[in-house]
């Protein structure tokens, strides 16, 4: 089910900063939403200019912490703002990169594509790899062609939103070589079992939100829930047996094709428990 999704040139050539997004959260908590970029610059109190509020708000956005065209916290955000307010917990991030790499939004259409189609545990790219494929797909889904400028600014925004510390560096995808011309894809940290049940329900409501059940090929797919948290076939069927013990799911194996039926009947209450094990 398609959802509003920011556009491919929203970040202003700017990575993701935690602390800055934090801040952002945090003005639009206390305004419950009614408020304005200028608003959001003085009040956070900080030296943010504003393009960079600009540029945060809307990876504020995509990452699912405010809804998309509002300054209103989402479910999400206010899980976040209650529970891991500075932003720094390994649940946080996972669920961030989530958002932004869903395949219906609320991150941007190339984001999924990059995720699910070209970064591959163990393989090395180029910034100029990342901006070509954004180009593709850009002129594919909305036939039109991005200045270089562009490209190149939403390569770098994508890559360091990966590898700087102060972003979703933590997660351990994407380190830059000795030499600074390419970057190695590396297995990230394993999310947790929350972190994966939480994931699922909105994948759900993104793929099959009237379905009970999905395939497991489906979902074990690199361009399907597994691709985007990188997960391999066996960690995968690891994880969703500790999901269907928890009793989140049920993995039917014993014909094929094998599927895997969703236990809950409110997301609400699988995404608030997504803490539990921090």
């Amino acid at each position: 089910m398609a959802r509003d999704r920011i556009g491919t040139a929203f970040h202003e050539t700017f990575a993701l900063n935690l602390a800055a997004i934090a801040a952002v959260l945090r003005v639009c908590d206390e305004y419950d939403g009614d408020l304005n970029p200028e608003a959001i610059r003085h009040e956070s109190e900080t030296t943010l200019g504003p393009n960079y509020v600009t540029s945060m708000t809307m990876y504020a956005r995509g990452a699912g912490l405010l809804e998309v065209g509002s300054y209103r916290l989402t479910s999400f955000g206010r899980l976040v703002r209650e529970r891991d307010p500075n932003l720094t917990t390994l649940s946080t991030l996972w669920m961030m990169h989530y958002h932004l790499s869903a395949p219906n939004g609320p991150g941007p259409g190339f984001w999924n594509y990059l995720i699910t189609n070209t970064i591959r545990i163990g393989s090395t790219i180029k910034r100029s790899d990342v901006s070509r494929v954004i180009s593709g797909y850009v002129e594919q889904h909305a036939q039109k062609r991005l200045a270089p400028r562009t490209l190149d600014g939403t390569a770098t925004a994508f890559l360091g939103t990966y590898q700087k510390s102060d972003a979703l560096g933590r997660l351990g995808l994407i380190c830059p070589d000795e030499n600074g011309g390419s970057y190695e894809v590396t297995q990230p940290e394993i999310p947790l079992l929350h972190s994966v049940a939480s994931a699922l329900t909105y994948y759900w409501d993104d793929v099959g939100p009237t379905s009970s059940e999905l395939l497991l090929k489906d979902l074990a797919s690199q361009q399907g829930f597994a691709g985007i948290l990188f997960l391999g076939s066996g960690m995968l069927g690891a994880l969703f047996s500790e999901l269907q013990s928890i009793g989140c799911v049920t993995v039917r194996r014993d014909a094929p094709p094998f599927v895997v039926m969703r236990q809950w009947t409110d997301p609400g209450d699988i995404r608030s428990s997504l803490y539990a094990s921090e």
